[in-house]
């Protein structure tokens, strides 16, 4: 069966082609191809400028016509324009409530934004039709943005059926609109044949908030969009769907994992693809792979704990996405999620920041220590970071948050402390493996525990450690008599000139 996205492609296909060709062959250094014709969206450094941290309620629930607002995407376009992306909800329910695709606009960096468009509108009569969990890519070579979504009829993604007919109202579609003019006007186009390459898959749909683009290496130019599947077994699986043609065409790479939910990607600094997904299993962590080939195939399936998620969705992204491959810069990540380990416990609104390619990270602060549910962060055009959230789990409706990376107050510093035990009553002494990756010397570093009531600590010592060293610190702390036996969670956290990393270990008490 030929689908109309099929069609128009073959045609668009045979006009491009010697273009196309001749373009590739032009290059003459393709892992840095289009460095040059990429808006120049970086961060400010930390030390640029004084912390800050604002806020502004973009949707409320029950207003303008809507009872329920969800999901957030987020996107700044290639002429510096702020796009924030969501549902709205009429009837309150996820697919296949007869939701709208939503959009409202900042031109001056996020301080003022304009009234709420549609992308897609919602159908609320019999036969109904809707269109949930946004998620963008904004095309850096041409301009184009995608703003992928579902469209659902009679079935959500639990329940959908095997098949791929675009009218079919027992399955659940995939559908992408596209903007060619700066979000303004939008063309739609299903896409569930395209991207189904195995008949038993059942259900798909995208992970709202914010697909990529390659900068580095043989794949430089891709455009890559994390989709949850229901394979033939019944397991959630997680699949990149890529487009080598600026999204004339779009095919699925092999599905990862089991037990894989609502996932994101981000390209690190050597081109490696990361996926971060959310744990259906609910292990109280999130989940990562790496892919060697941009996408189509990820290795083994791991659990981060350093990244605790209570089963939700998260945004991770390069705080310097226009880094150069291999620099210090381009690893640089940033991370944002409900970090809470306990399944349905939504709450403790947090962003990370890694200096390692997510390898470790030891920098995190706060926004929203209330319920918060679904986070998407874009560098701006400013060098501030942008973020949209849902406050209160979800039921807050949509809002807006900007900072710097001032505000993080990070060091560069990952610290490492193996379980121990320890007896009631007695004295416990830990190492502190400490990782120097400022780019100067930590003469004077300090490092304090958050400790449980009764728990004291009696000494701690921290050698000067220059940049690029890995030292061991030290630190004696006294348990008290009367500790309860168990597992206690504790912090060390090492700070230097108002800057901080920390870390969270464990001390075993008979």
């Amino acid at each position: 069966m030929t689908t109309p996205s099929q069609a128009r492609n073959r045609l668009a296909g045979i006009a491009s082609m010697a273009l196309t060709i001749g373009l590739i062959a032009s290059l003459p250094v393709p892992a840095q191809a289009n460095s040059d014709r990429f808006p120049n969206y970086d961060a400010k450094p930390p030390q640029a400028g004084q912390p800050f941290y604002t806020e502004h309620q973009l949707a409320t629930n029950g207003e303008n016509g809507f009872a329920n607002y969800r999901i957030t995407a987020l996107a700044v376009t290639n002429e510096g324009d702020i796009l924030a992306s969501y549902d709205g909800r009429p009837t309150a329910k996820d697919s296949p409530g007869p939701n709208s695709i939503l959009q409202r606009r900042s031109t001056d960096g996020g301080i003022t934004w304009e009234e709420q468009t549609p992308i897609q509108q919602g159908k609320v009569e019999v036969p109904i039709v809707g269109y949930s969990d946004p998620s963008y890519i904004v095309d850096r070579e041409t301009g184009d943005i995608f703003n992928f979504h579902v469209k659902s009829f009679d079935r959500g993604f639990s329940n959908s059926q095997p098949g791929t007919d675009p009218n079919d109202r027992n399955v659940i579609q995939a559908e992408v609109s596209v903007s060619r003019d700066n979000g303004h006007t939008w063309e739609h186009d299903v896409i569930t044949s395209d991207i189904t390459p195995d008949p038993g898959w059942r259900s798909r749909f995208a992970a709202s908030g914010q697909g990529i683009q390659l900068k580095y290496g043989e794949h430089a130019g891709r455009l890559i969009q994390q989709y949850t599947i229901i394979n033939g077994a019944g397991d959630f699986q997680a699949v990149s769907v890529y487009s080598d043609d600026h999204g004339k065409n779009w095919q699925a790479g092999e599905p990862v994992g089991v037990g894989m939910d609502e996932n994101k990607t981000v390209e690190l600094s050597d081109g490696r693809v990361m996926l971060n997904s959310r744990d259906s299993k609910r292990s109280g962590y999130r989940k990562v792979a790496f892919s060697e080939d941009g996408g189509i195939t990820y290795g083994p399936v791991t659990v981060d704990r350093e990244l605790p998620d209570p089963a939700n969705n998260a945004s991770i992204v390069r705080a310097y996405p226009n880094a150069r491959e291999g620099s210090a810069k381009a690893k640089v990540l940033l991370f944002s999620n409900a970090a809470s380990s306990l399944p349905g416990q939504r709450v403790n609104g947090t962003i990370r920041m890694s200096f390692d390619d997510g390898k470790t990270w030891p920098a995190s602060k706060v926004f929203q220590p209330e319920g918060m549910s679904y986070s998407t962060l874009a560098t701006l055009p400013n060098g501030n970071i942008g973020l949209l959230y849902e406050p209160e789990a979800g039921y807050g409706g949509i809002r807006y948050a900007a900072f710097n990376l001032a505000w993080l107050e990070g060091l560069a510093a990952p610290l490492n402390v193996e379980t121990t035990t320890a007896t009631a009553g007695s004295t416990v002494d830990l190492s502190v493996s400490i990782t120097n990756q400022t780019g100067r010397a930590l003469p004077k570093a300090d490092l304090q525990f958050d400790l449980p009531a009764g728990w004291v600590l009696e000494s701690s010592n921290v050698p000067r450690i220059l940049s690029g060293e890995n030292k061991t610190a030290t630190a004696r702390i006294s348990v008290p008599a009367d500790a309860q036996g168990g597992i206690h969670r504790l912090t060390a956290k090492l700070t230097d000139r108002g800057l901080s990393s920390s870390t969270v270990f464990t001390v075993q008490t008979d």
